[in-house]
């Protein structure tokens, strides 16, 4: 019984976080979600208290994916270049694997910020924050810059949130004089670590070149 109230909850979060992605906190409804998770109302509000409650619980639930799926593929680094471009290549995955869950992140930091905070604050406690790891064990071996690793993190997360995002908009941007490249997510991320090396690589370990 556990096991289908689990597999229950989760259908229904995944159905929340695609109607909260396309029609943002305000205009998804419960019943839009009952309809794409194959539910009644009633069961929706079995498992969570009102909308705000599911749009919260629907940012934990992508933030989780997230973490999880990073703690399944930690690995030993060779420097700064590899420990970055790993940071790099899982937002990317996850977002070729999930597209909606980042633009549910993007609604949520951008539209109701505070109550994104308040989220993140109760998620925290307990979690295993592999970036904020990665990043700190790099900065104590000398690879990275001294700074404080979590705002290195919302940085790193930041840029490539933005740019992902931006992948739907490019193909109507017409520059005149500027012509655009074909989009290619290999070359955005190959583009993204060169950035982030340029700033946060320590010069003298000679890992910032290609």
């Amino acid at each position: 019984m556990a096991r289908t109230e689990s597999e229950q909850r989760q259908k229904i979060l995944e159905a929340a976080v695609t109607a909260f992605a396309q029609h943002g906190r305000r205009g998804a409804t419960t019943r839009m979600v009952g309809r794409r998770a194959g539910v009644n109302s009633a069961l929706i509000y079995y498992y969570f208290e009102n909308k705000d409650t599911l749009f919260a619980e629907a940012i934990r639930f992508v933030l989780g994916g997230l973490l999880e799926r990073m703690r399944a593929a930690r690995r030993p680094f060779q420097g700064a270049r590899d420990r970055l471009d790993w940071l790099i290549e899982q937002l990317f995955d996850y977002y070729t694997a999930h597209p909606e869950r980042m633009r549910l992140l993007a609604i949520a930091l951008s539209l109701h910020p505070e109550l994104f905070g308040k989220t993140l604050s109760g998620f925290l406690p307990g979690q295993t924050l592999v970036p904020i790891e990665v990043l700190a064990e790099g900065i104590q071996r000398g690879e990275l810059r001294e700074a404080h690793p979590l705002t290195l993190w919302w940085s790193i997360m930041g840029l490539c949130l933005f740019s992902l995002l931006l992948n739907p908009a490019l193909p109507h941007f017409h520059p005149q004089g500027l012509p655009l490249p074909p989009l290619d997510l290999p070359a955005r991320r190959t583009q993204i670590l060169d950035l982030l090396l340029n700033g946060l690589a320590r010069p003298a370990q000679g890992d910032t070149k290609k």
